[in-house]
């Protein structure tokens, strides 16, 4: 993601055909509750990172889980 403050977006994070595949967060980016959500392993799962940046080390994340 760009870090200049105040850009935003979204990124989609695909599964493979074989699913199963993990992703790790850097400590920029905060999450509600502040736990890192476990995304979607199932082959072919889209899982949507929206993020906001409110300083080049604090990039606010929602993930919407599962989008069919």
């Amino acid at each position: 993601t760009s870090n200049a403050i105040g850009s935003s977006g979204s990124i989609f994070i695909v599964q493979d055909g074989t699913g199963g595949r993990t992703a790790s967060f850097e400590s920029a980016y905060k999450f509600p509750g502040g736990t890192a959500p476990t995304l979607s392993t199932s082959a072919n799962a889209v899982d949507r990172l929206d993020f906001i940046v409110r300083a080049a080390d604090n990039v606010h994340c929602v993930v919407t889980l599962d989008v069919k």
